[in-house]
């Protein structure tokens, strides 16, 4: 019979053995130079997701801003959910623009070319003088929102220092919340000015600033040292990981170690043509892969989540909360409650596991909508202020689970399962199928919300259910290892070995004997 500690963390890696090899940081890494530049370089690409979860709670904020309702005529039902899916629609599209890109000139370009679009569309909807225009801005947000998303959290992946890459990669979509809370205080803020446009304008103008520091970013920022060693640039890609990782030192033991496992790794790909997308259905490997990213991508939206981040406010009104200043602070409030478990979820994912903080995380956020559903049925019998206080109270709860598992996760651990050929296809899909779950959900939701209220959740009830059933048997533990090696654990088996993926990792495509097996997890580097 498997215990519960076997059902939450199966066959992880072991304690890393790593000491042989000498690293020129300081194991602290606030103290050290080179480390201080990595982290700063990772956490830049964090704007690439402040976009999402600014217009999350803009549309929440502008729902409750008067003059913009009266601007476009108080949209509601079928009209509000296709402002909301104008987002997602073309995104369904781009990702694969953006592979493409980036494969043919690398991260950097991707990420300008995404930012300029993300400032074009930001000014139409700031200075929009009908509901189509509005729509437009928010078409080209849409379509330019994938360009960022996926080639920050590769480039991140591909550029963070071993020692510190599982901290900085899961807390990356940990910060659509930084945009979020940037909104739903900044559309709170506004209620207390004059009257006018500018109540609403101003907040959509804002979106324009975390892709022009983005693009200031990019003057500082070296290019992926794979994507440069993928492109026969060699010499750049050893002088960036000895930059990044080691203060410069070419000779760095962990320097090295890193650009022959890079090169043998992308060359082991290169001969076995593994870099189309029909790749991804050729082996019993990619096929668990391409599952796990559908599941991740349309999982993230429909469990949930976005009843509370997109209609907040008519949640809020089926249990009697219906002050704008009431919605816009509890708004604010989950927004910075949400923050906070994401990077408690972020920093916690190498210490217990990312399959812990999955299985913890849904369980959690299956019993929370079982209980909101129940409240708000309640409430809709027999109407009570307590029973409406309870819902937003669970509501609370339920956000803790999805942001301590779902919100840092994903992304990340989309990320690192991929093989350096298959990573920003795989990427893309996974993206594709999110904007496809979040164009379904933005259409239907408000419309099922106004037609049967509180009975659409039970909908997400089973939805969860069905997700906890994916994670425990298709997602496997990552921690302790490094990407190329997490890159090579699917094909090990349906629950993934980590032993076995690096012993893989260092027979079959460094030419190592078993005997030879490190694990590339770098708590126990020294300097």
């Amino acid at each position: 019979m498997v215990s519960v500690t076997e059902f939450f963390k199966p066959k992880a890696a072991k304690s890393p053995r790593f000491a042989h090899l000498t690293n020129n940081t300081n194991p602290v890494w606030y103290k050290d130079a080179g480390l201080r530049k990595n982290v700063y370089h990772c956490v830049g690409l964090y704007l690439c997701v402040f976009y999402l979860g600014y217009d999350a709670s803009l549309m929440n904020g502008l729902q409750a801003i008067p003059e913009w309702e009266k601007y476009f005529n108080n949209p509601s039902g079928a009209i509000l959910g296709f402002i909301s899916a104008s987002l997602f629609l073309p995104a369904i599209f781009t990702p694969f623009a953006a592979s493409w890109i980036n494969g043919r000139w690398g991260r950097k370009v991707c990420l300008g070319v995404g930012s300029l679009l993300l400032i074009l569309g930001a000014f139409l909807n700031a200075f929009a003088t009908n509901i189509g225009t509005f729509i437009g801005g928010r078409v080209i947000i849409g379509a330019a929102g994938p360009f960022g998303k996926i080639t920050g959290i590769a480039l991140l992946q591909e550029l963070a220092h071993p020692r510190l890459r599982p901290y900085v990669a899961t807390a990356y979509y940990s910060n659509y919340y930084f945009g979020q809370i940037a909104a739903s205080w900044f559309c709170f803020g506004v209620l207390s000015w004059t009257s006018s446009d500018w109540r609403w304008r101003v907040p959509c103008l804002f979106q324009a600033v975390a892709p022009l520091l983005v693009i200031i970013h990019l003057f500082f920022m070296p290019e992926s040292p794979r994507w440069l060693v993928d492109h026969d640039r060699t010499e750049e890609a050893l002088k960036i990981l000895a930059d990044e990782h080691a203060n410069g030192d070419l000779n760095d033991e962990l320097v090295r170690f890193e650009y022959e496992e890079i090169c043998q790794a992308l060359q082991a790909e290169k001969d076995n043509k593994n870099s189309k997308y029909s790749d991804l259905v050729k082996t019993p490997g990619n096929r668990r892969r391409l599952l796990v990213l559908v599941a991740m991508g349309t999982g993230s939206n429909w469990v949930g989540n976005v009843i509370i981040a997109y209609y907040l406010s008519p949640a809020l009104k089926l249990v009697g909360i219906k002050k704008a200043d009431q919605i816009a602070g509890i708004n604010g409030g989950l927004a910075i409650w949400s923050l906070i478990w994401a990077y408690i979820g972020a920093m916690s994912a190498e210490r217990v596991g990312r399959r812990f903080l999955w299985l913890a995380g849904t369980i959690g956020m299956l019993v929370s909508y079982v209980i909101i559903t129940g409240l708000s049925g309640s409430f809709a019998n027999s109407p009570s202020h307590g029973v409406g206080l309870a819902v937003v109270l669970m509501m609370f709860v339920y956000k803790t689970f999805y942001c301590m598992s779902w919100s840092p996760l994903p992304f990340a651990y989309g990320a690192e399962i991929m093989p350096y050929h298959l990573r920003l296809k795989g990427l893309s899909i996974m993206l594709s199928v999110q904007s496809v779950a979040l164009t379904f959900n933005q259409w239907v939701n408000p419309v099922a919300m106004e037609a049967i209220g509180w009975k659409y959740y039970l909908m997400y009830i089973a939805l969860i259910a069905f997700y906890l059933v994916l994670i425990i048997f298709f997602f496997p533990e990552t921690r302790n290892m490094t990407i190329e090696a997490v890159s090579v654990l699917f094909d090990t088996g349906r629950k993934g070995d980590a032993e076995e993926a690096s012993r893989k990792l260092n027979h079959d495509i460094m030419g190592k004997d078993d005997d030879a097996v490190v694990h590339v997890h770098v708590d126990d580097v020294r300097k």
